[in-house]
This record gives C-alpha cells, sequence and structure tokens, in this order.
C-alpha cells in the first residue's frame, strides 16, 4: 500500500491542544530566544538505539529524527521516510527516503545510514534496544540513496509502527563508524533540530537550533533541560521563574496552578498504563487469588485518591481509542466476589493468603502510594501483601533470574497505541517484560506477532485482552497522565505519546 492505512490513526480520548506558558515581559517575534524546561531524568546515553526509559524520548528527539513520525493524537505520518509500502505476507517494505537531510556535520542521510541503523546496527550484536524491535530485519537491500527494501526473517506487520517508535532514531554511519559505541554513547549528532551545546550529567542539557534544518524550524531558538528529579523543586523552580515549565507534577499542584489565574496547566491522558504484574506459579498459581486480587482494587478510588478523579480506569492492557480495546468489556469491583473466590481457597480476612507485592518509589507520580493502597484494599478481602520498594532497574534483573515477587506495580509505554506493543510485548515469552508465563498464553501471542491482516491481527488481540484478565493474568488499574505546570504567554500542544516537542511551543 502507498498510503498509509489509515485504520492505525486512532485517536486518544481527550487529547486537545493547550496554552501554555512564559516568563512575563519576555518579548516575542517569530522566534522565542529560550525555552527552559524542568526534566525528571537525564538520558542514560546519548546513543540513541540504546535501551532507554521513556522519559528520556523528548530529548533525544530534539537531536535525533525517526523514519516515521507522529501527529499529537498518535497518527502515523511521514518523516525521514515519504512512503512506505508493506508486502501483502509481511515479509518484507520497501520504503523511500527524503533526498534533501543533513545530518548537523553537513553529511547528507542516505539509504546507506538507514540500513545501517536498522540492519547492520542488530547483526553486529551491538548492546541496543533495536534488537526488540528490528530482530526480524534479515536485510536490507539499497536500491538507491533514497530508496530500500526491508526484508524479514517473519512477517513483520508492525515495522511502520516500531519506525515510529522508541529508540527508532537514524545514526550517521560515518559518524558512528569514526566515534565508536562510546563515542556515540557521549557525543550525538543526529539530523534532529537541535545540537548539543551544553552538557552537564545529571544537572542541565543546553540546545541550540539548527537553522539549516531539513523540515520545520520550531520557533524556539535555545532549549533547556533542567534535570530535577524531586516534582516538589520542579515546582519551585516553575514557581521562582528558573524554568518555563515543569513536568510530572501531582495533580493537586496542577489544579492549584490553574486556580492561581497566573499559570497554566494540563494533565494529558497518554499512551501509557499503570497495572499490576502477576507471577503464574508461586501463590499466584491460584486462579481464584489471581482474580480475587483484582475484584479487591477499586480503581475509580485511585484515580480519585491520587489523580483528581482524571486518570481513566482500564481493564485490559490498553486504552480507551486504541485497536483491540474492547468497549463492552468490564472487569467489576467487587470486593464480596473476592472473598467468595478466597473462600473457595481456603482464605479468609482471618486467615488471609500471603504473597509479595513490589513496587516502585518516584518512577511515576504517586507508585508508591498507589501500591499502600492497594495492600490496604487486598487486606479487607483476605490478601496479605507484604511491600517492598524496588528499583525499575531491579524489577528487570529480578524478572530475569526468575526471583520477581508475586505481584508487582509497574508502568508500560507504548508511544504507538498499537496492541502488539501493549499485550503482545507484555506477555511474549522470550522478551523481558513477561511475567505470566503459560503456554496457553504463548500460543495466543505468537501467531499474532506475525500476522499479516490486519483485521485478524487486532481481533486477535481483542480477544487476547479479554483472555488475559479473565485468566487473572495481569491487573490494569489507569490510564497514566502527564502533567505540565507552565507561565503564560506560549502555546503548546500536547502529544498523546507523553512527548514535549519544541515544534509545539509557540508564543501565544
Amino acid at each position: 500500500m502507498n498510503e498509509i492505512d489509515r485504520r492505525l490513526f486512532m485517536k486518544l480520548a481527550g487529547v486537545a491542544g493547550c496554552a501554555l506558558l512564559v516568563r512575563p515581559g519576555l518579548a516575542f517575534a517569530d522566534d522565542i530566544e529560550n525555552v527552559s524546561i524542568a526534566w525528571m531524568t537525564d538520558p542514560v546515553t546519548w546513543d540513541p538505539n540504546q535501551r532507554l526509559a521513556p522519559d528520556p524520548q523528548t530529548i533525544l528527539k530534539t537531536v535525533f529524527d525517526q523514519p516515521i513520525d507522529q501527529a499529537h493524537d498518535l497518527t502515523l505520518q511521514p518523516g525521514l521516510l515519504t512512503e512506505w509500502t508493506m508486502a501483502d505476507d509481511a515479509m518484507s517494505m520497501h520504503v523511500k527516503l527524503r533526498d534533501d537531510v543533513t545530518f548537523s556535520d553537513g553529511t547528507p542521510m542516505t539509504a546507506e545510514d538507514f540500513r545501517y541503523t536498522y540492519y547492520e546496527r542488530v547483526a553486529n550484536g551491538d548492546e541496543i534496544d533495536l534488537v526488540v524491535g528490528f530482530g526480524a530485519v534479515s536485510d536490507i537491500e539499497v536500491v538507491s540513496p533514497t530508496e530500500a527494501i526491508m526484508r524479514f526473517s517473519k512477517p513483520f506487520p508492525t515495522a511502520p509502527q516500531w519506525l515510529s517508535f522508541s529508540t527508532s532514531y537514524i545514526v550517521s554511519k560515518a559518524y558512528a563508524e569514526k566515534v565508536g559505541v562510546k563515542g556515540l554513547q557521549t557525543d550525538p549528532m543526529g539530523s534532529g533540530p537541535y545540537v548539543l551545546k551544553e552538557y552537564k550529567r545529571d544537572s542541565r542539557i543546553v540546545l541550540t537550533r539548527r537553522d539549516d534544518y531539513w523540515g520545520e524550524l520550531p520557533s524556539i531558538k535555545q532549549l533547556t533541560f533542567e534535570i530535577i528529579p524531586d516534582p516538589t523543586a520542579r515546582l519551585a523552580a516553575l514557581e521562582s521563574g528558573t524554568v518555563d515549565i515543569a513536568t510530572e507534577l501531582s495533580i493537586r499542584d496542577v489544579k492549584r496552578l490553574k486556580q492561581s489565574g497566573n499559570y497554566n496547566a494540563v494533565a494529558n491522558p497518554i499512551a501509557r498504563i499503570i497495572y499490576v504484574t502477576i507471577r503464574a506459579d508461586g501463590t499466584f498459581a491460584d486462579k481464584n487469588i489471581r482474580l480475587a486480587a483484582h475484584h479487591a482494587v477499586d480503581k475509580k478510588l485511585l484515580s480519585k485518591a491520587f489523580f483528581g478523579g482524571d486518570a481513566v480506569t482500564i481493564d485490559v492492557p490498553t486504552i480507551p481509542g486504541m485497536p483491540s480495546f474492547p468497549p463492552d468489556f468490564h472487569f467489576d469491583h467487587d470486593p464480596e466476589k473476592a472473598k467468595e473466590l478466597l473462600a473457595a481457597s481456603g482464605y479468609s480476612p482471618d486467615n488471609p493468603v500471603s504473597l509479595d507485592f513490589a513496587t516502585t518509589n518516584g518512577q511515576f507520580p504517586g507508585d508508591y502510594d498507589i501500591a499502600r493502597a492497594i495492600v490496604t484494599m487486598w487486606e479487607k478481602v483476605g490478601i496479605k501483601a507484604n511491600l517492598t520498594v524496588i528499583t525499575e532497574a531491579q524489577w528487570y534483573d529480578l524478572n530475569a533470574s526468575g526471583k520477581l515477587p508475586d505481584a508487582s506495580l509497574f508502568v508500560w509505554e507504548n508511544g504507538t497505541g498499537d496492541p502488539e506493543i501493549f499485550a503482545g510485548n507484555m506477555f511474549d515469552a522470550d522478551l523481558p517484560f513477561s511475567t505470566y508465563r503459560t503456554p496457553e498464553v504463548t500460543a495466543m501471542v505468537k501467531p499474532l506477532l506475525k500476522e499479516p491482516d490486519y483485521d485478524k491481527r487486532i481481533k486477535g488481540y481483542e480477544e487476547l485482552n479479554k483472555y488475559l484478565i479473565n485468566e487473572g493474568a495481569m491487573i490494569p488499574l489507569l490510564q497514566a497522565i502527564q502533567t505540565i505546570g507552565y507561565r503564560k504567554g506560549i502555546a503548546l500542544t500536547p502529544w498523546a505519546n507523553g512527548l514535549i516537542r519544541p515544534g509545539a511551543i509557540t508564543s501565544e
């Protein structure tokens, strides 16, 4: 197909353009001299293809470009690629690249850079996250400087989504071979609209605009990220005038900023979910206990208590408006049903079943407090949870070694909205994210990962989503919310994937 598949252009409910901020007295013409953002975390590495948490993507996308871009509502649109045509059997995809793109060192981008990024780096065994998405690429044939054919070892129907997602940034082959892997990690050089001017790890990132950028120039000439992990400190930086924008504030502070009249703020629903992972063995080998744990959780109360009621409750591993979301499927909050299920297995509030429960603290707004609330809800029906705090890195290490607790509070980011990168990756036993592994789930997931027919694939994921919940394989809780506080004077359109795009910030 030469035209982008319109069925993938699904919109997030509630996403809309919102007014934003700036320092009083700052004069604007067509250009904005500087915008400063209080951000949560520094990039782990400047190599844009390495394993990364979701948060640094906003920073990386200022320096690098992706083959396929997204509108604010996740609509796929041309980026470095002008066209992409998937074969009917999804075993190959023909792509055409722009002929006017240069990297910031002045060298032109060609199909050789595309091949290097999505085939050679993976084949060379570089420790990069692209292996997860592009391991199926068996070769990329360079037809011309602006044309290539991706070939796959198995059907790869979601290649377009992966080319717009996470670590899928094109790097310069010549530059990568010149500086090596370590050079890519410390000295970024991409085709994006900004270049790195100043960098102090875990403190400050200063970027300057490339006036020779191939695409539409952002209005911001200099963009500064102040790395401030603590949300209270980010708020203080905003209110003191140190920064123009502060991200991931508490819902309470967002509402207060709105009411003050001096600032604006937005709670932006994004393509990220908060959920409880479940193991298929140990305590949760008993289906009654798995289902009871889900029935016991009052998700509406969690939303009200920690997100002011703004977080949408979810019952499946996706969000409203996305493909594979079954609109008529519900899983009830029913403490009495939870007690009945536990009683059938010999447990009660007076004789509770014990299990281990892990959570992060500060990985996303309210994580530790949400976990504590769930512990209290479980206790009322007959589940005694021993809560421990771990880091995100520990979560992966524990899961890889088979030592992850029975349950854990986790957040899942999927900037494409596609069900493969929700349930497909969550329950693919060959990936490091799966906690509930059974032959039945594997038998459902594996065929969907290579199903070339779009309608059959989406229908299959819809059935998988319902099966997972009815089996008690996970406990979906809430659609995550990105909170942004800002001064008045400029306008911003929030992105459904949680990115703050410099091109979306303009004078009001």
